[in-house]
């Protein structure tokens, strides 16, 4: 028993419970009425004593090392909270307490890539055990860790698949009753979640040949092509799968690996092609839906959210009631259509708007605190709340809360991008697919959103970050 009760063993049963932890978190919130889940209370226990183990058996200097990063991301907290406090509105979509809710589970996100990261590469390393016990220990939890993704992403897809039959599967869009996305609250979280689990998933397919792993990818990637209407679902899965075949190509020349990819690639847009598919009806739903946006004081296709428009046209009457929004949100709503006029932007297309107008906001705060600790993520009108979640932990969190959350990802991209050119003779498949991986959830928290303000995403893109470092591991000392 001891021997299974391992840290090892706790964080790979952490990651197999991420599709439990969203399904009780959706069927509570939806029969409750409540945004608060029994989740929320649930899902931090094994960090905080996977955190709490790891601090009272490690060192002096690194319980220095931690006391100081825990101090650095306590005080950031307070200061931007102190900085958001003052610039709430009328308008404002969250209060404090939800701003704050989002500083708790960022700081748990960045909990859950230091423990990772100190149990599966770090404390290997610095273990007093000879090297040939911890490396096979080692790369057998690294493998672990690996088959737990595929275990997770199966538990997704399988439940998706029993909501869909059991018909109480909720919609991707409700508002167009289009696609399908099970017991989960995010469509956009479950495509990214289930697109980077993917990776690892193929991953896990050439170096094991698991039955278990092929069956899961292709009841994942039918799923994220066909069903869930997303961009990241459909162009996703082609981008994955080629990039697989290339380099495979590249590297192993595989001619099984490669005819087989190839087969499942031209059977997907075979079948997208000839059936069709939920995202390509999205998509034209999206084309039609923004000729129906009018600006009702020119009688113009709108070029802003209805609401948005609404509330320009009441700024520029005067008519808005005092309050509700500061002098430096109004002039941001002004600039926004000035903008949006100019270059003529859809009225549906809500992500670029959001970040248009969140750029001006800064630019009009002036305020150097706001740009130091953030201004505050839901302290504007709902439409214009960022989805852009990279652009928005920079603007809305600061350039603090960005180097604090963000930026190590980019630190073990870079570093494994400058282990690959000083030993490119040495790369493989999996190398490369785990730094696309990575790549892709940065581009995603870009383009579509809902990757780093997820939980269940995080903690796939934090195994893709051990993943990657044990990779660079591996080729460093071959």
């Amino acid at each position: 028993m001891k021997k299974k009760l391992t840290i090892e063993n706790i964080l790979c049963v952490f990651v197999i419970l991420c599709p439990i932890f969203d399904i009780m978190s959706f069927i509570f919130r939806n029969t409750f009425d409540t945004k608060i889940s029994i989740s929320t209370f649930l899902r931090p226990i094994i960090p905080v004593i996977v955190s709490l183990y790891i601090f009272i058996k490690s060192n002096k200097k690194e319980k220095k090392f931690f006391i100081i990063v825990g101090l650095i991301y306590v005080g950031y907290a307070l200061a931007h909270l102190a900085v958001t406090k003052t610039l709430l509105t009328g308008a404002s979509y969250g209060g404090m307490t939800k701003e704050a809710q989002y500083i708790l589970n960022f700081t748990f996100l960045a909990i859950y890539l230091v423990i990772y990261l100190y149990t599966f590469i770090y404390k290997p390393i610095n273990s007093k055990k000879t090297v040939n016990i911890d490396e096979e220990k080692n790369s057998a939890d690294i493998l672990k860790l690996r088959k737990s993704i595929v275990i997770m992403c199966f538990i997704y897809v399988a439940s998706i698949i029993i909501a869909i039959i059991t018909k109480t599967s909720s919609y991707t869009y409700i508002e167009t009753s289009t696609g399908y996305k099970g017991w989960i609250e995010s469509g956009n979280s479950l495509s990214a979640i289930l697109l980077l689990s993917s990776i690892i998933t193929l991953c896990e397919i050439k170096e094991n040949k698991s039955k278990f792993a092929i069956v899961t990818f292709i009841l994942t990637v039918c799923y994220l092509a066909f069903v869930i209407g997303t961009r990241t679902g459909l162009l996703g899965t082609f981008l994955i799968i080629l990039a697989y075949i290339i380099l495979e190509i590249i590297f192993s020349k595989n001619k099984k690996a490669i005819i087989v990819g190839a087969i499942v690639l031209a059977i997907l847009a075979s079948l997208v092609g000839a059936l069709g598919s939920t995202t390509i009806k999205r998509r034209k739903q999206m084309n039609t839906s923004k000729y129906t946006i009018i600006d009702e004081k020119t009688g113009e296709v709108g070029t802003m959210t209805g609401d948005m428009l609404r509330i320009k046209n009441k700024i520029l009457d005067g008519t808005l009631e005092e309050g509700y929004m500061s002098e430096a949100q109004k002039q941001s709503v002004i600039n926004l259509y000035n903008y949006s006029q100019k270059h003529n932007f859809e009225g549906n297309d809500t992500r670029r708007q959001q970040l248009v107008y969140n750029v001006f906001l800064v630019k009009n705060q002036k305020n150097v605190l706001a740009i130091i600790f953030g201004n505050g993520y839901e302290t504007n009108f709902r439409e214009m709340v960022m989805e852009n979640e990279l652009a928005s932990m920079l603007l809305n969190f600061g350039i603090v809360g960005f180097c604090l959350y963000v930026l190590p990802l980019f630190v073990i991209l870079i570093y494994s991008v400058y282990i690959a050119i000083k030993n490119r003779k040495k790369l493989n498949t999996s190398y490369v697919m785990y730094q696309m991986g990575l790549s892709l959830a940065l581009v995603l928290s870009w383009m579509s959103g809902y990757v780093l303000f997820a939980t269940s995403s995080m903690i796939v893109i934090v195994v893709l970050c051990v993943q990657l470092l044990n990779e660079t591991k591996k080729v460093k000392e071959t």
